[in-house]
């Protein structure tokens, strides 16, 4: 909780960011974008455009209410140039129209399933790409403090091998050796603090902070065992994708249904006034150009050229058509599910491969320098170890990496 306050009030703070950073954690990542990203915003409105239009059997039913008013200056038969006003007004009350508000009604609503689908994509998309993001930033920064302690390492293997030198038991190329290899961890170095300035830029972005924000996170890729996850069932319909074909597949057949009812009847009360001009009406006292009505209007089409006809085929074409990516679509991602959960236990197995040959090569590394002092190994041999552990390190930390975005698709496929 004293975490959250703290991360509000930087956020609150807004310029301040670009001074003294703001500490960002993993699980901070799904509330930023729900509350910055503009994408995940976005798309939460458009969820809500659909909503707005929801609800539209009721207002079928209200009356409907047209009016018109003027005036106009005419001349018409024996009559000279006349200025009279006109206008109308009627009100129509829908009875009944073939059941088709009813099937608007429902496809309006399979619209808001089609958004909301939508906008969880959305979210999963920009929430993978924060996710991928940080853990690059964080590996990145791992990787440029192991460089950091490899250059401080380096530094006295120069100086043991000065040392040799000096008592002529090693040759000029000794040093040449661990000065090659200082530039090349010098240059390694710069590099990954380039990309860090990258990393944190885009991190930025998606999270909807300010470019310039340093952002503080944790010093190295941390490896969790996740069982659960690996254990959870997996609901191929609740995938966004699928969902979204889902409601795209009913919101078809809906519109297959509205164009098969296209010669069912309509039935409307209707009222209303006019007020006609004398060029209309050839009557010079204007309340003798009024008319009053009401009635019952029922309207039946009798061919429409066999347009609905071919509107509902082409709509069950395309609505089968849909059903049958839906079902390839459910089968890719369990099938992808199932590899990512595959992938991540491979991964786990790596990460231990690779923290154990670093405990390895840790030794290989101590016995290599005891031999190098007593002049049993050379130069080559003491920078072939050093080398061979910084390589394990690296490697470590990689899988580490791979692991946790491993584990980021497999969340994005559960919808986490």
């Amino acid at each position: 909780m004293v975490k959250l306050l703290y991360l509000w009030f930087a956020l609150a703070a807004g310029p301040v960011w670009a001074q003294d950073g703001v500490e960002l954690n993993f699980e901070d990542l799904p509330r930023l974008l729900s509350e910055r990203n503009q994408m995940v915003t976005g798309s939460e409105l458009l969820v809500e455009s659909a909503r707005t239009r929801a609800g539209y059997l009721r207002r079928s039913y209200l009356p409907a209410i047209d009016a018109e008013a003027g005036g106009e200056r005419f001349q018409t038969g024996e009559h000279g140039w006349k200025t009279q006003p006109y206008g109308h007004v009627e009100t129509k009350l829908n009875l009944f129209r073939g059941g088709r508000d009813r099937l608007e009604s429902l496809a309006r609503s399979e619209l808001i399933w089609l958004s909301k689908a939508n906008a969880r994509k959305t979210t999963a998309a920009e929430l993978l790409e924060a996710r991928d993001t940080y853990w690059e930033l964080v590996s990145n920064r791992e990787m440029a403090k192991i460089i950091e302690e490899s250059l401080v390492q380096n530094e006295k293997y120069l100086e043991k091998a000065n040392r040799r030198i000096a008592r002529g038991l090693a040759s000029e190329t000794d040093r040449l050796e661990f000065e090659i290899h200082r530039s090349q961890l010098q240059e390694e170095l710069e590099s990954l603090n380039h990309a860090a300035i990258l990393l944190e830029i885009r991190l930025a972005a998606v999270v909807g902070l300010p470019l310039e924000t340093r952002i503080k996170t944790p010093a190295a890729v941390a490896h969790i065992h996740e069982d659960a996850l690996l254990s959870a069932a997996f609901d191929p319909a609740s995938h966004p994708d699928v969902a979204a074909l889902q409601a795209r597949r009913r919101g078809l057949d809906l519109e297959r249904r509205k164009a098969g009812s296209s010669w069912l009847p309509s039935l409307d009360l209707y009222g209303g006034y006019t007020l006609y001009t004398l060029r209309e009406r050839e009557f010079l006292s204007q309340s003798q150009r009024d008319d009053k009505a009401a009635g019952l209007r029922l309207s039946l089409p009798l061919f429409d050229g066999l347009q609905s006809r071919t509107e509902a085929k082409a709509f069950t074409l395309a609505r089968d058509g849909v059903a049958r990516q839906q079902a390839q679509q459910q089968a890719s991602m369990d099938a992808r599910v199932r590899i990512a959960k595959e992938d991540l236990k491979h991964d786990h197995e790596l990460v231990h491969y690779a923290e154990e040959r670093i405990e390895q090569g840790k030794k290989y590394l101590a016995r290599t320098l005891d031999e190098y002092e007593r002049g049993v190994k050379n130069s080559l041999d003491m920078l072939g170890a050093a080398q061979k552990y910084l390589a394990y390190r690296r490697q470590y930390a990689e899988r580490r990496k791979g692991y946790q975005i491993t584990k980021d698709r497999l969340l994005a496929l559960f919808g986490q």
